[in-house]
C-alpha cells in the first residue's frame, strides 16, 4: 500500500522544482524509477492526456496518483504538486510587484529562460524513450514537432492527429 504523506512530499518536491512547465525526467526518476508508483507508459499516457485537457498541462499528476493509489493518491499527488507551489508564487509575486525594477530581478528572470527549454528538451526525451519504439514512431513523432515549432496549430490538435495515425500504422 502506499503511504499518501510519502506521496503528498514527493509530490510537492517535484511541484518545487517544475519551472515554467514539468520536469518530465525528474518526475520519471521519482515515481516511476524510485518509487516505482506508475510505470513509464502510465507516465506517457498520463502527460499526453494532460495535454489534451483543458487547464495545467500537469494535472497529469492527478492521474499518476489515482493510477498509483487511487482517489487518496489522486489528492495527495494534486494537493501536494500545486498547494505549495501556490502559496510560494502569491508570496513571489508581491515581491516581484515590488522589485520588477531592480536590475537582479530582470537577470534573474532572463536566467530562467534557457533553463526552461532545457526542462522541456529532458522532458520530451524522457517520454520518447518510452513512447517512440519504431521508425515510422520516429518520423511521426519529428513530423508533430515540426507542426508545433512551425506552426500555430493547437498542440491537442497534433496530439489527437498523431495518435490517429499511430493507431492506424499499428504503433
Amino acid at each position: 500500500m502506499t503511504d499518501l504523506g510519502e506521496m503528498f512530499l514527493a509530490f510537492a518536491r517535484l511541484g518545487l522544482i517544475s519551472f515554467g512547465g514539468t520536469n518530465v525526467a525528474e518526475i520519471e526518476r521519482s515515481l516511476v524509477l524510485q518509487h516505482g508508483w506508475i510505470d513509464a507508459r502510465t507516465l506517457a499516457n498520463g502527460f499526453a492526456l494532460g495535454q489534451l485537457m483543458p487547464g495545467p498541462n500537469m494535472l497529469a499528476v492527478t492521474h499518476y496518483g489515482y493510477a498509483a493509489a487511487g482517489l487518496g493518491g489522486a489528492l495527495a499527488a494534486t494537493l501536494g504538486f500545486y498547494g505549495p507551489t501556490a502559496l510560494l508564487s502569491a508570496l513571489a509575486a508581491l515581491a516581484w510587484q515590488r522589485h520588477s525594477a531592480q536590475p537582479w530581478v530582470i537577470a534573474f528572470r532572463n536566467a530562467l529562460l534557457p533553463f526552461g527549454g532545457g526542462v522541456m528538451l529532458a522532458g520530451a526525451l524522457v517520454l520518447a524513450r518510452t513512447s517512440v519504439t519504431s521508425w515510422p514512431g520516429v518520423l511521426l513523432a519529428v513530423l508533430a514537432f515540426l507542426l508545433l515549432w512551425r506552426t500555430r496549430v493547437n498542440s491537442a490538435v497534433v496530439v489527437l492527429g498523431a495518435a490517429a495515425v499511430g493507431a492506424l500504422l499499428g504503433l
